[in-house]
């Protein structure tokens, strides 16, 4: 059986990234580049949310860090997100222990420090998850 893996990946090649740290936010940017993926950085999610409502969810994933200044956390970030458009794949990120009940439905967790080749993998487990039929 042949997959056509460019049928299974979203249209938008747009990444949002909330990492309030900010030599994070610039590796992120310079990885998801690499990978052919353009990205709208925010070191708050605030900020975020409101660039999201902008281009009405147009994204192809998420990446969120859970512990975010200024008091919306990463997974109440994605979890606003996910209520307006469900559609949208998320990767929450965390340097500390996050139970596995704050990360919300659907979400792929990656803990901190990770590899870019584990980072890489948790996109693609990301956007096939999302892709795959539901019923």
């Amino acid at each position: 059986m042949s997959t056509n893996w460019d049928e299974q990946y979203p249209v938008s090649k747009h990444v949002i990234v909330i990492e309030h740290e900010p030599v994070m936010r610039m590796l992120l940017r310079e990885t998801l580049e690499d990978l052919g993926y353009t990205s709208a950085s925010f070191e708050d999610a605030v900020q975020a949310l409101t660039y999201l409502r902008y281009v009405e969810g147009d994204c192809a994933f998420i990446i969120a860090d859970q512990g975010m200044p200024r008091g919306m956390q990463g997974s109440e970030f994605i979890r606003m997100a996910k209520e307006r458009w469900p559609s949208i794949p998320s990767i929450l990120t965390s340097g500390f222990f996050v139970d596995e009940q704050v990360v919300p439905p659907s979400t792929v967790y990656l803990h901190k420090p990770y590899t870019l080749n584990q980072l890489e993998a948790t996109i693609d487990a990301v956007l096939l998850q999302e892709s795959v039929p539901t019923e």
